[in-house]
This record gives structure tokens, sequence and C-alpha cells, in this order.
């Protein structure tokens, strides 16, 4: 394709004109710090016409001051440079019982600003917290690709709307906003699993790094740093916290937000997706008075979930139950719920030891992470009271080596142990397009291997007739071909053969045989169990357990 002599000149034009703004932002830089006043770049910075009307437009332009922020009482100013008329309106400012942070700006943020002014009739729509109805999103989401484009041709303004929107809408846990050489990719994880979402242009990342920051209370004039913070939304009348992570990056900043739906926190019990003689005997388990029960797995595998379906189900009047936590992610009525902070010295141990002084029937630890709490959790197991904590090994059985390798002391290990669920998240195939299909013979032979290995005690009947099923994508499931996550399971539980073991530190893989040999069956066999009920494909049963 041939570029015409117009098409040429338009980009050296547009090439001239970044380069014009990039050496006034350095020489405005100098200037602010012979000032003695913070720099901040206000072009394409997203504005809140509510704090922009807080100076009129006459006298933004006779003085070279605009108001960009506010939070509370406190004002944030863009100013030209320092002068007589920019005093008087901080003055006035001030005698509205204001707080005033001045920042110097260039010329090119002061005419953006200027131009939105226009927008100020807008103040209502965009000044309060964001809230989100399905309704107006769903005409969006149809199929990723799609979405992509809609986001794509959003106006500025709602751009950040419609990525949460959507982002809640198709159950993703985190959006990440990654800058490349050619422009922003938006990714969400869906089911665990990063989707490309769309790309923006370069020009859209320093507006959309702005107001994320704005929302999260983060600091807008630092840069080259990591910061984190957070902010609310509501989506379909449920609140939603996202947290949020910044980090610098060759291309500018990157941002992670993590979205926790606080209408996750009724999960039941009964939709974990544990079954069998492994259900039956960890709901005997949780019965107990007293003693520990610990989740396995790596970050991300879901143990805090399982951990907040067995506190529900525990949680009745009459119980006292405390949580420590880092941080508090869903919250939880009738339960006392505490965050760790360990700059103000509130760490796992040191709360351990505040909490059982509150007289807890049952205690949940997020994560036993040294022996101190390890120690003090197993303490509290014995002597009356149900602790519940999770614990990063790859399965139920390393967890008992791990703990004695902290330092815990194999006699009193062996008694405070319950049970211990190692579990991984499959994502769910579609029901609505899901159809059976043949294995090839090399994967039909290893799933084959799997459930023949399967022990009598674990009391299965495996179908003769092996059937299989995967989904090939429709409107229902956005174009993936799964929707939703079950958990694969292994549910060890103690018994006097077990405690022995423990007593004469055997290794993972005695214990491991022991613990089949009483009828615990592995996370791969759980999952294609699964795969021949048509919950998952076994390919997803595969990448999950055994990648």
């Amino acid at each position: 394709m041939v570029t015409s002599s117009t098409d040429r000149d338009i980009k050296i034009k547009q090439v001239y004109n970044q380069l014009d703004r990039k050496f006034e932002e350095a020489e405005t830089q100098r200037d602010a710090k012979k000032n003695k006043l913070p720099y901040i770049n206000l072009y394409g910075f997203p504005v809140d016409p509510s704090v922009l009307a807080l100076i009129p437009k006459t006298q933004a332009q006779s003085s070279g001051v605009v108001a960009f922020y506010k939070e509370g009482r406190n004002i944030k100013i863009g100013m030209l440079g320092p002068s007589k008329e920019g005093d008087k309106v901080i003055k006035q400012l001030r005698d509205q019982s204001y707080y005033v942070d001045r920042y110097q700006i260039s010329n090119s943020s002061f005419l953006h600003m200027l131009e939105s002014y226009d927008k100020v009739v807008l103040a209502e729509k965009h000044s309060g917290e964001i809230v989100i109805e399905p309704k107006d999103i769903e005409s969006d989401v149809r199929d990723i690709k799609d979405l992509g484009l809609k986001i794509s041709e959003t106006s500025a303004t709602r751009t950040i709307e419609v990525i949460m929107g959507s982002a809640l809408y198709l159950f993703s846990s985190d959006v990440h906003l990654e800058p490349e050489g050619d422009g922003i990719k938006i990714r969400y994880r869906i089911d665990g699993v990063l989707q490309d979402i769309t790309k923006l242009p370069s020009e859209s990342h320093h507006q959309l790094v702005s107001r994320i920051k704005i929302l999260s209370k983060l600091k807008l004039n630092v840069t080259t740093v990591p910061q984190d913070g957070s902010f609310h939304l509501t989506y379909n009348n449920q609140p939603v916290d996202v947290r949020v992570s910044v980090i610098p990056s060759a291309f500018g900043e990157s941002i992670v937000m993590r979205l926790l739906r606080q209408d996750k926190q009724n999960l039941k019990f009964d939709d974990l997706g544990i079954s069998g003689l492994a259900l039956e005997r960890l709901l005997k388990e949780i019965e107990k008075p007293n003693g520990m029960i610990l989740t396995t797995g790596p970050t991300g595998s879901g143990k805090t979930t399982t951990l907040y379906a067995i506190l529900n189900k525990l949680n009745e009047p009459g119980v006292k139950i405390i949580t420590l936590e880092d941080p508090v992610e869903y919250r939880i009525a009738g339960i006392t719920q505490t965050p760790i902070d360990a700059a103000a010295g509130m760490t796992f141990a040191s709360g351990l030891r505040a909490v059982l002084r509150q007289d807890p029937d049952i205690v949940m630890i997020g994560e036993m992470r040294d022996l101190e709490t390890s120690e003090t959790a197993t303490q509290a197991a014995l002597t009356g009271h149900i602790v519940l904590s999770t614990l990063h090994t790859n399965d139920a059985p390393s967890a008992i080596p791990r703990l004695t390798d902290l330092g815990v002391k194999p006699f009193t290990l062996a008694p405070a142990i319950n049970a211990i669920i190692a579990q991984r998240l499959i994502r769910r195939i579609c029901p609505k397009c899901k159809k059976e299909y043949a294995l090839n013979p090399s994967l039909k032979g290893r799933v084959e291997m799997i459930l023949s290995a399967i022990p009598k005690a674990a009391q299965i009947k495996v179908p003769k007739a092996l059937k299989f099923y995967h989904s090939v994508g429709c409107a229902a499931c956005n174009g993936l071909g799964y929707k939703g996550r079950v958990g694969v399971y292994e549910v060890f539980t103690m018994n006097q053969q077990l405690e022995k073991l423990i007593h004469k530190e055997a290794s993972t893989s005695e214990i491991r045989n022991q613990a089949i040999e009483d009828g615990m069956i592995t996370m791969a066999q759980d999952g294609i169990l699964k795969a021949l009920q048509g919950v998952t494909d076994v390919e997803e049963v595969f990448r999950v357990t055994e990648g």
C-alpha cells in the first residue's frame, strides 16, 4: 500500500508535536525544581468536572491555576508557576476551609484542563463511587473478541467503567493493564487463565493510570516505585473491593487490579465439589470439638475459599470464631475478622497469641509460615480449639514433613491434625455447548492407568464405558468453552497407622502410600472422575494437576 504525501505529513507533524511536548514537560520539570514545587503531567489527565468547577474557567484563565483532584477537604491544584493571581486563588480556597497542595504543570497540561471545562455538566455522573449495573454491560459482552472492540471504541470518560463492569460480568478475578511498545494490552484472568481482551493506543495510558490512581488514592506524581492501593465499587447492588498494584515498567506503569466480590462470602460447603468417602470423612473431622484442618496448594488454588466455606458451615449461634487474615478478603457476618499488619507489629504469631486470649472456639489463620505460628496453632488444636489454616505444599501428605521442617515436634503434630486437604481449581466445561468426544489413544491410556490406581478402600465404582466431553464455545460461555470452576481434591485424615508414621518421621512417599491404602484418592483421580461426569474435560485436568 502506497502512503500519500498528506499521510506522511500528518505523521511527521504528530512526531514533532510529541517531541515538542516531551521537551516542554522536561523544561517544566526543571522549572518546578527551581520553584521548589512538585511537578505533574496533566496532559490527557481524566478530569472530574466537579473538582474542576471549584475554580471558574475565567479565573483559571487569568490566574494560570486549575483544580484537578479533591478528597474530602484536600485539594490538589496545577499552576503554570508562582504568581500573585495564583496566590489569590489559593487564599480563596483556604478561606473555604480547603487544604491546598500545589503542583507545577506545563502549558499543554493547562490547555488540556481548560478544554475539559465543557464537561462540567457531567459532574454528577462521574463524581461519586463507580456504580455498575449488569444490564448496562450485558449488551457489550457477547464474545471476548467483540468486547475488546467495544472497549477500544469507548469514550475516555467511560473506559474504566466498561473495563471493570465487563470484568465483573465475566467473573474475572483480576484485570491487567500492561503497557507495551505499540499500546496497552488489557487482559482478564477468567477461571484462572489470562485472556487477551484488547489493546488500547499508547496515548490513553496516562489517562487510564491517572484515573485509577485517583480512585485508589495513590500518588499521581510518583511513577518510578511500586504503589499499592484500593477502591470500592458497586456491581449489581453488591459491594466489590478492588485491590490495586502499580509497578513501573519499560513502557510506563503496569497495573493489576484484583476484584474481591463480597457475594462470594456465602459459598456453601456442599458447593466445593468434595464427594464420596472424602466428603464423608471430612464432615466427620469438622464435627470434632478440637483439632487442626489444613488446606494446601499453590497460590490461587482456592485454599482460602475452602476455609471460608468450612467457616460458613461452622458459623452457628453460641460459637465464637476469630480469623487472622492478610488481608481480609471477604466479610462474614457473625465472625471476628482481624487483618494482619506486620508494619505495626501485628504478625500471624503475635496475633494468634492475642486471639487465643479472646476465648474463641474456632480460629482461622491465613497461613502457617513460621515455627512460632505453627507451634502455637498446634498447641491450640490440642487444647480444645478447632484451628483452620493454609500451607504451601504440592499435595496433602507433603504437609506433614513441611511442618516438621518448620520445627513442629512429631509427637505434638500427630494428635493435633484432623485432616489435610490438597486442592486445585479446574474449569467447568460449558453445559450449553458440551459434546461427547473420543480421546486419542495416548491420552486414553494415561487416563485408564490413573483410574486403575484408585484404591479399593475408596469405594468408587468406575464405569466400564468411559465417556468424555468438551465444549467448543458459544454465546453462553462468551466463546471460551468454559464457565466457572470447581475444585479437585485429595483429603488426608488421621488414623493410628498414620500417627505411627509421623512419630517415626517417615518420608512423604511412605505417608502417601499409607493414605492411599486407607482410601485417599489423588487430585488427578478426582479430576478424571469429574471429567467422566461431564463436569470438565481431560485436558483441563492434566493442565492443572500434572502441569
